[in-house]
Parts: structure tokens; C-alpha cells; sequence
């Protein structure tokens, strides 16, 4: 049974766990809006309790557009509860299951942001502990954000959490956990800048803020040649069509003409 959850929400449907956290969705009634409400299950001691609510206090404090929002969160029957937006739970995982991996134009704009996210929640404090590629909620309606707050921590670490998010990145682009499989090898236009910034991550020698520089970085490198690309084709086509006439009138000034010809 779920804990004694504020009169404001009223629990719709339960989703499933996550691990050891239930998942619903409710409705908040005061502002008439879907919410996506997590509470650790029965078993949970006040240690767990207390591990919970860490990372979900640190990410009501975040306030950036690739990590979820959390709107209230608080301890209640011995066990404790958060209530976050509903995005529609569509994750990462979901879309590789499904056999989808990011497009190129979607796939280094919200790699970048997760990372800043990323470094906005640990500069609250925050450790995930637990990022994966069901952790990571992205649609088409929503922006790539850091979600799943409050599961048992497999990495207590900054470096544990960045480093499980450069695998996130890479696996979300390659659609496979071979790590040596890197992004640029099976997306054109990928720039291998990428692939030496997510290595770099694993390796932990980068940060959260630090990938996504480097991601950011490479991004507007690869925005910069697609522009210069096009900017080249016009002067090529003129060139091209330039070249035709100047040979057709070579050809035409060569020909005998016989001015008593019909032709």
C-alpha cells in the first residue's frame, strides 16, 4: 500500500517499480495537472528512507531543463514520497528496446544538456547514484532529462555518476553495450571529438560540466561545416552551369556554319 500521500493527489495507476521505488500516476487536483508520484516500498528502514530522499531534495533544488522537476517530496508513515512532472516516462532504454537510436540532430544538443543537468544537480549536492538508459526520460514532446531519482545507488560518486552517463550516451547512439563501438562509427557526421569525450568520461578524467563542454563544443563544430557545406553549393552550381555554357559556345564558334542551310 502506498505511504499516506498528501489529500492533493489522488493515485490514478500504478506503473510498475523501480527496483525497490513504486511509481504511480496521479493527479494533482489543486492545479489540475498529471504527476508522477515515487515512494520507497514497504520494506524500506529509515536508512533506505533517508537514501531516498537525499538525491530528490538535491534535484528539487535544480532548476534546468534536462533534469526532471520535482515539486514536493517529505516523509510520511515511516517512509517518504516525491512527486515529480509527468513527461510521459518514455526513456532511453525504451527507444533502444524498440530498436531507435538518436537521431543525429536530436542526439548532440540533448547529450550536451543532459551533461550540463548533470552538473547542475551535483552542484546542489546531488548524487544519482544509479544512472542508466532507463533513467534518462526522452520524447518527442520533451527534451532529454535526468530522471529516476532516489533508487538504490550502485556509485556513490560524482566520477561514478558522470562516467555511467558517458555509457548512457554512447549506447543511446550505437544501440549496442560494445565499448568499443564509439558514436562516429556508425553515424555519419558524428564528429570523433565526441567519441574522445565520452572515452575520456568513462576513463574519469572529465566531469559533468567538463562533458558537456566538450559535447557542446562539438556540436557547434559540426553546426559550423554543415553551414559551410551549404554555403559551398551554390557557388559550385554557378560554377558548374558556367562551365556548360562557356563549352557549348566553344563547340557552337567551332562548327562551319552554311548560311544557305535551313538549319
Amino acid at each position: 500500500m502506498p505511504p499516506r500521500i498528501p489529500g492533493r493527489y489522488r493515485m490514478n495507476v500504478r506503473l510498475g517499480a523501480d527496483g525497490d521505488v513504486e511509481e504511480w500516476l496521479a493527479t494533482d487536483e489543486q492545479l489540475e495537472r498529471p504527476v508522477l508520484i515515487r515512494f520507497p516500498g514497504p520494506d524500506a528502514d529509515p536508512g533506505r528512507v533517508a537514501q531516498f530522499l537525499a538525491p530528490i531534495r538535491a534535484a528539487a533544488a535544480t532548476s534546468h531543463p534536462h533534469v526532471q522537476r520535482v515539486y514536493a517530496a517529505g516523509e510520511v508513515d515511516h517512509s517518504a514520497f516525491a512527486v515529480a512532472e509527468w513527461d510521459g516516462a518514455v526513456t532511453v532504454a525504451d527507444r533502444l528496446k524498440a530498436g531507435e537510436t538518436l537521431p543525429i540532430a536530436e542526439y548532440l544538443p540533448n547529450a550536451s544538456g543532459v551533461a550540463a543537468g548533470l552538473a547542475a544537480f551535483h552542484a546542489n549536492g546531488g548524487i544519482h547514484g544509479a544512472i542508466d538508459a532507463s533513467a534518462i526520460h526522452f520524447s518527442a514532446a520533451h527534451p532529454a532529462r535526468l530522471a529516476s531519482f532516489g533508487r538504490i545507488p550502485t556509485t556513490t560518486t560524482t566520477e561514478g555518476d558522470t562516467a555511467a552517463l558517458a555509457v548512457v550516451l554512447r549506447e543511446s547512439e550505437t544501440g549496442t553495450d560494445n565499448p568499443s563501438i564509439r558514436p562516429s562509427h556508425v553515424a555519419e557526421g558524428i564528429p570523433t571529438a565526441v567519441d574522445d569525450a565520452l572515452e575520456a568520461d568513462e576513463a574519469g578524467t572529465l566531469n559533468a560540466a567538463g562533458l558537456a563542454d566538450a559535447l557542446r563544443n562539438a556540436f557547434l563544430h559540426r553546426e559550423l561545416e554543415v553551414e559551410h557545406a551549404w554555403s559551398v553549393k551554390p557557388l559550385l552550381l554557378f560554377a558548374t552551369v558556367v562551365a556548360i555554357l562557356l563549352s557549348l559556345s566553344v563547340v557552337g564558334l567551332a562548327i562551319d556554319v552554311d548560311p544557305d542551310s535551313p538549319l
